[in-house]
């Protein structure tokens, strides 16, 4: 009885790991201007968490600045659609709402703390093996504040937000 016992908790057990095995992914992001660090969670049946870390390159890539940019994001993301192939790959779509912050580049080249409001949509391509790639937009909308040559603070609306979020990402995650 206690081998029978011990035998089916093993076997819930394996059951849950492998069920639970594609509910978390970390990878690497590529824009034009920026590197991406992500890690994500799913929350429950269509939605999932994800926060990245990035680099922002803006005029380090042209050379007009030695120092990269850096900020952080968090989003919310909803599946709203799936498609599933037969040899078990399949394309998900999402997008979601996030807030993200950082000191980095406006466009003008100052650098200054930024704050914003984003969204992102994309999908994700996993394949049998647990990795998988994925391409988003990703637009933000907020403010980016700066010491201007009198040491006063200057609010400008962050540009770069919206004119990054015109190129995808490209992500490359692995799944565990």
């Amino acid at each position: 009885m206690t081998r029978a016992c011990t035998m089916i908790l093993l076997a819930a057990m394996f059951s849950f790991a492998r069920t639970a095995a594609q509910d978390r992914s970390a990878g690497a992001g590529f824009a034009w201007n920026e590197f991406t660090a992500s890690f994500q969670i799913r929350m429950n049946d269509d939605g999932f968490l994800r926060t990245s870390l990035n680099l922002d390159m803006t005029d380090v890539i042209s050379g007009k600045s030695l120092y990269p940019g850096f900020s952080a994001d968090a989003a919310y993301l909803f599946e709203f659609a799936e498609k599933r192939f037969r040899n078990g790959e399949y394309f998900t779509f999402f997008a979601g709402p996030g807030i993200c912050a950082g000191y980095v580049r406006n466009v003008s080249g100052d650098f200054g703390i930024m704050g914003a409001l984003s969204g992102c949509i994309g999908f994700d391509y996993v394949f049998n093996v647990p990795f998988s790639l994925g391409l988003t937009l990703e637009p933000a909308i907020g403010v980016h504040l700066r010491r201007t040559a009198f040491g006063l603070t200057k609010m400008d609306f962050y540009k770069t937000g919206l004119i990054s979020s015109l190129m995808p990402h490209l992500f490359i995650k692995y799944r565990f």
